[in-house]
């Protein structure tokens, strides 16, 4: 539960800082503080990919592939020091969260 309110929260600054920094910047910056959170106080990397799977498939359901750019999960490469063979054991995590995505882009949360 507290993943999702941190979600929420990250989410919201990104609306309130939309204006002043394009979305792709924010998007990237947003990214790194959610991976840092749920790698140090929350649930760890498969809540990461899950969160960010369903960011990803918004971005790209309401037309910004510029923020879809940015929600790749470069911190996580990164932190494995680019070794995909260990990435790809999570990347099934990743596509639970495109699902998780989809269907809230088919209940409603999309511009009509």
């Amino acid at each position: 539960m507290l993943e999702a309110l941190a979600f929420a929260v990250l989410l919201a600054l990104a609306f309130r800082l939309e204006r002043r920094l394009p979305l792709w910047v924010l998007g990237i910056w947003l990214n790194l503080l959610f991976f840092v959170y749920q790698n140090e106080l929350g649930s760890g990397w498969l809540a990461y990919l899950r969160g960010l799977g369903a960011g990803l498939f918004l971005a790209a359901g309401y037309g910004r592939p510029d923020l879809a750019w940015a929600l790749t999960p470069w911190p996580l490469l990164l932190y494995l020091r680019l070794d995909v063979r260990e990435f790809l054991l999570h990347l099934p995590t990743l596509g639970e969260g495109m699902l998780l995505g989809s269907l809230l882009y088919l209940a409603g949360f999309r511009k009509r």
